[in-house]
């Protein structure tokens, strides 16, 4: 099959691995995106890299035909949308050899969406998040726009399918009006520079990550780590995290939460830390929780590994790779059934998943595994479950179901 992928910024996103992997699979992948090389907005560049033909425009400047258009616009559409419009509309024009189309994203699958109603194409649109739409969950921040919203839930409607990354998109989109007979669950794949192929001795690694994290934050030796791993942000549901690490430490000593991610500013309650630490000096945890900061995408799996446990209580996390990782490294996870990677880590035997958002019940779980211990499983296993061309596969098999006359 040719294989058409419409990704601006590929090569900063988790989406060039796969255009890789279906390109080892011997598939031709013409790909649509956008990068500060090439120097126009109007002309593409193009650019091939084995079965990948690239197709890029600036990443920022405007189509000079269409900048009056674009000013008029921007208010409503954004500061280029003409320029976007037109650059996809040659980019379809000229890959009209392609089988099908996977759209990354709702927003720039609007283009595809209007451009679809002129040019024939099957293509399917592949959603990794719940933004704008009208769910029964409530959290400060969460972004709200009723014409966001109609806008995400025609281009549901004009793609030939739906590409969910996991089962809790799948949900929040049938929720809000999708029809479940046009969903398909895809996950997510482990890229490139999240493989640890160079550890080779992991009971080492976890020892020595342990050793240095415990000393560089001056915790005992004999104390147990808890750890979250993620943008300090209300929908990851982080009070979650610390009231039920509270009701653990209540049973059982020597117990520290170490909570790693920057902070945000949330309208309507303000630094979202300084409402945890309220959280944690309300439950009578202060002392045992560690606030780090960003965490340097090269060390989190330093982190993650020094860890007992590391705990993801998100309201809604439509995929979550800080799981993933942590199985990678053999760290267990203790995650809310609103995570979205959670069933394929479970399957690994590298999570368990806690349904609801009850404290009481999230400080058994920790204690209960901080007592007897998690099962043994191994990092490789996720690796295998997620690996890019097994994935790869399974968009292909979707890709036929658009368009099996090019099976």
């Amino acid at each position: 099959m040719k294989i058409g992928i419409v990704a601006p910024g590929i090569w900063n996103s988790i989406h060039l691995d796969m255009a890789q992997a279906l390109g080892a699979l011997g598939h031709a992948v013409a790909i649509y995106t956008e990068d500060a090389r090439a120097p126009s907005a109007a002309r593409f560049l193009r650019l091939r890299e084995g079965r990948l033909d690239f197709f890029v425009i600036h990443h920022l400047r405007r189509n000079p035909w269409t900048w009056l258009f674009d000013r008029l616009a921007k208010p409503w559409l954004g500061r280029r949308f003409f320029t976007t419009l037109v650059a996809m509309a040659r980019y379809f024009s000229a890959t009209r050899d392609c089988d099908v189309y996977f759209v990354e994203g709702d927003w720039i699958g609007f283009f595809a969406a209007i451009l679809a109603r002129f040019m024939p194409m099957r293509w399917v649109v592949c959603i990794h998040d719940s933004d704008y739409l009208r769910l029964p969950l409530g959290f400060p921040g969460r972004p709200a726009s009723r014409w966001k919203e109609a806008v995400k839930l025609w281009v549901l409607k004009s793609a030939d399918l739906v590409r969910a990354n996991s089962f809790v998109t799948r949900d929040a989109l049938i929720a809000a009006g999708c029809a479940p007979e046009r969903i398909r669950v895809v996950p997510l794949h482990v890229t490139g520079w999240m493989r640890i192929d160079a550890i080779t001795d992991m009971p080492a690694f976890k020892a020595r990550a342990r050793a240095q994290v415990l000393a560089e934050w001056r915790i005992p030796p004999g104390e147990r780590l808890l750890i979250t791993m993620c943008r300090l942000v209300p929908v990851k549901g982080l009070d979650l995290a610390i009231r039920g690490f509270a009701r653990a430490a209540r049973r059982r000593a020597g117990l520290r939460l170490m909570i790693c991610g920057g902070d945000r500013v949330v309208p309507g309650i303000g630094s979202y830390r300084d409402q945890l630490a309220a959280v944690a000096a309300e439950e009578g945890v202060a002392a045992q929780v560690i606030f780090t900061g960003n965490i340097d995408i090269r060390e989190v799996k330093r982190y993650l590994a020094a860890a007992d446990l590391q705990l993801a209580p998100s309201v809604i996390d439509t995929f979550n790779y800080g799981m993933i990782e942590a199985a990678m490294v053999e760290t267990y996870t203790i995650a809310s059934d609103m995570v979205g990677a959670g069933p394929w880590v479970k399957d690994v035997g590298a999570a368990a998943i806690v349904a609801g958002r009850d404290a009481e019940a999230w400080g058994r779980a920790i204690d209960g595994f901080l007592a007897n211990g998690v099962p043994p499983f191994a990092g490789g296993a996720i690796t295998a479950q997620l690996e890019p061309q097994r994935i790869a596969a399974m968009l292909l098999a979707l890709a036929r179901e658009v368009a099996p006359r090019s099976a």
